[in-house]
Formats: C-alpha cells, sequence, structure tokens
C-alpha cells in the first residue's frame, strides 16, 4: 500500500533527525575536549602553586589559595565563555540545516518545489540565542555550568587544603581514579551536564526552526504532530506525547487534547515535531497547488502519519543508509542481533560535522567547491515559489 504524503514526511524528517543526533555527537566531542583541556590546565596551576604539601594551614598558604583559585577562576570563565560563544554560532547553523531539512522534507514528499528557504539571518540567530530551555536561554545555562565548575573545583582544593592532603591525593579527587576509568572524579558531573546542555540545546534550535518553517507555509501546513523516540530510554512524558497534535498556534487538534510541552519537553528530550499536511480537500485547489503530481494529490488526505520510530524507519532503508548512519561495524552488531537499537544510538551511529550536514542538505561551506554562507544558500533560492 502505497504511503500517504504525511507519512512520507514523517519517514523524511525522521531521518533528518538521525543526522542532526550524529551531528550532536560531534558537537558534544568538541565541548568536552575543551572541559578536558581545561582540567589539565587547572591541575596544572595547582602544581604549580605547591600549596597542597600536608602540612597544617598557615596565613601565607591561605593568601596564596586566594591567589590561586583568583587566577583558575578566571580560566574557568575565559573557557565556558569561549564554549559558550561556540555553541551559540554553531546553533545558528542548526537552525539553518533544520530549516533546509524540513524544506527538503516536504518539497520531497509533496513532489514539487514548493516550499523554499525563508527565515532571515536575523531569525535563525534569534532561534538560536534566545530559545529557552526551563526558562532561560543557552548562554545562560553556559554561565551556570561554568560557575559550578569553579565551585567544585574550588571546594575540593579548600577542603584538601585543611584535610592537610597533597597535591596528588586532591588531583585524584578532580579527576577520578584510573580503576573506575576517572568516573569517580568530581569534576565528572560537569562534563555529563555539559553534554546535556549541548543535546537540549541543538534539539530545542532544530524544533523551533522546523515549527517556524510550518508556520511560514500555514497554507499548506495545517498543525505539528508530536513525535517521540522509543527505545529503552524513552521518558514517560515522551511517549505519552507521541501522536499528540495542536494547530500552529499550539491548541491541542485530532482528539489528544494534550497541552503543547515547547519544543522540548524535557532535558535530553529527543522528540520531533513533525508537520501535518493539509489535505487536497483543504487546499481549496488553489491555483498555486497545481504543479502538485495528480500522484501526490491523491494520497494528501490530511491524515497523521502512523507511529514509526527510529529504528523502523532504519529497516526500511537500504544497507548503505543503514551503513551510513550507525557505521559498518555497528550496522553488522544490529543485523545480527547482538546489540539492541538502543545501544547503538546511545552513540548516536557515526559522527557529523556542521559542515558535512550543511553539505549533505544543500549548504556549502569554505571546505566546498563554492564557498557560501547560510544567508547566500537563502538568496540563491529566493527565486523558487515560497508560500506566504
Amino acid at each position: 500500500m502505497s504511503k500517504t504524503v504525511n507519512e512520507k514526511v514523517k519517514d523524511e524528517i525522521i531521518g533528518h533527525s538521525i543526522d542532526l543526533n550524529r551531528l550532536e555527537v560531534q558537537m558534544k566531542r568538541d565541548v568536552i575536549k575543551e572541559l578536558k583541556s581545561l582540567e589539565e590546565e587547572l591541575i596544572t596551576q595547582l602544581q604549580k602553586s605547591n600549596i597542597l604539601n600536608g602540612k597544617p594551614m598557615t596565613r601565607f598558604k591561605q593568601k596564596r589559595l586566594q591567589v590561586l583559585l583568583k587566577q583558575t577562576k578566571e580560566t574557568i570563565q575565559t573557557v565556558y565563555k569561549k564554549a559558550k560563544d561556540s555553541l551559540t554560532d554553531d546553533l545558528i547553523k542548526v537552525a539553518g540545516i533544520s530549516e533546509a531539512q524540513t524544506v527538503s522534507a516536504l518539497n520531497t514528499s509533496i513532489k514539487a518545489e514548493l516550499l523554499s528557504t525563508g527565515l532571515s539571518k536575523q531569525a535563525l540567530k534569534s532561534i538560536a540565542s534566545q530559545t529557552l530551555i526551563e526558562g532561560a536561554p543557552s548562554k545562560e545555562w553556559w554561565s551556570r555550568r561554568g560557575t559550578a565548575f569553579k565551585d567544585k573545583f574550588s571546594d575540593t582544593v579548600r577542603k584538601g587544603m585543611l584535610a592537610g592532603d597533597t597535591t596528588d591525593s586532591v588531583v585524584r579527587s578532580l579527576r577520578g581514579t584510573r580503576a573506575l576509568r576517572y568516573k569517580d572524579g568530581v569534576l565528572n558531573g560537569n562534563y555529563r551536564s555539559a553534554e546535556a546542555l549541548v543535546r537540549t540545546s541543538i534539539q530545542t534550535v532544530a524544533n523551533e526552526a522546523r515549527i517556524e518553517t510550518y508556520r511560514e507555509n500555514d497554507d499548506l501546513i495545517k498543525g505539528i504532530e508530536w513525535s517521540a523516540t522509543f527505545d529503552s530510554r524513552t521518558s514517560e512524558i515522551c511517549a505519552s506525547l507521541d501522536g499528540a497534535q495542536w494547530d500552529l498556534d499550539y491548541n491541542p487538534i485530532g482528539g489528544s487534547g494534550e497541552p503543547f510541552p515547547g519544543f522540548i519537553a524535557h532535558w535530553n528530550c529527543r522528540s520531533t515535531t513533525v508537520a501535518i499536511v493539509k489535505s487536497w480537500k483543504e487546499l481549496g485547489a488553489k491555483g498555486k497547488f497545481q504543479e502538485i503530481p495528480k500522484s501526490t494529490k491523491a494520497s494528501m488526505d490530511g491524515q497523521v502519519s502512523g507511529k514509526k520510530n527510529y529504528e523502523g524507519w532504519l529497516k526500511g532503508k537500504d544497507k548503505k543508509t543503514q551503513e551510513e548512519v550507525l557505521g559498518v561495524g555497528k550496522r553488522k552488531l544490529w543485523k545480527e542481533g547482538k546489540l539492541g537499537f538502543s545501544d547503538l544510538v546511545s552513540g548516536s551511529g557515526k559522527p557529523l560535522t556542521l559542515e558535512q550536514l550543511q553539505s549533505k542538505v544543500g549548504i556549502k561551506t569554505a571546505k566546498g567547491r563554492s564557498p557560501i554562507t547560510i544567508e547566500g544558500f537563502i538568496a540563491q533560492n529566493k527565486s523558487a515559489k515560497k508560500l506566504r
């Protein structure tokens, strides 16, 4: 049985979401690399200070401690500001990528070039920098994470000094032990929270950019469907929201009655917002839609797609696509049943860089043949038909 347009749209958007998950892996690695370098720099500063020598506290040592903590505070602030600024720049690109993916998904499903990218540079920047995560923008969360990092480092050093510990002992407390793969270090929680912030920021920005694209094309799109990722890590809230529908003003439709949760439902949310395309009857057979092929019109029933998770999406793809997403080795283990899909996607398959993903959706970068910014990509597509 042939798929409806909305089923095709969901299929396309799930595929694009997996690409964003792969991008997330690379961005998290970049952030953790910076924070690991920060950890090493702080430990070097601590070792050079020579204030933890196992001897009793003195006024002179207290003064040297204050000098050290002032120095390390400045180092931490500098690195976290760099991480915040870098992520904000990357999120602007993520917003542009998500918009381009959404346009591609809809045009491919309808089999007509009805949509083009149209969000302005300022709109993309606003989505990336002003989108709220539980009431605060991403940049404020970075500031809070930096403060938490500073406090954990300072508290551990102070406790070590009061206890008469050596530098090596305090370093072990900060970094953790090799026996436990350094997961017992007091700073380890900061890495987990940084990874969560990267994931949550990407998902929030991607979903907002999708929805802004839907709203820009409200004569074709009538609503939003929540699509959860079903595996062993799916939250109860996302499982309960899966399939829920809202109009473009976030009012419940389709009988679900669930209030719109926002662009994400919780920290580390992996759910996706999918467009609900109007039926051919709802479009009113307007002249601007006449280029939609007859075969597509027959499949435009306006009904939402059936439930499909990431694994179901990937099972329907060919070997080449599966290997591109998971990698050759992981794909083999998955097909042989030696690893569950949730084990594989916890690492989200093969990482993608921003440049690779931009190239995949047609946004050329300086590494491509003809360098072009997201704004340039938008300008080139102004001639395409834009629904408003």
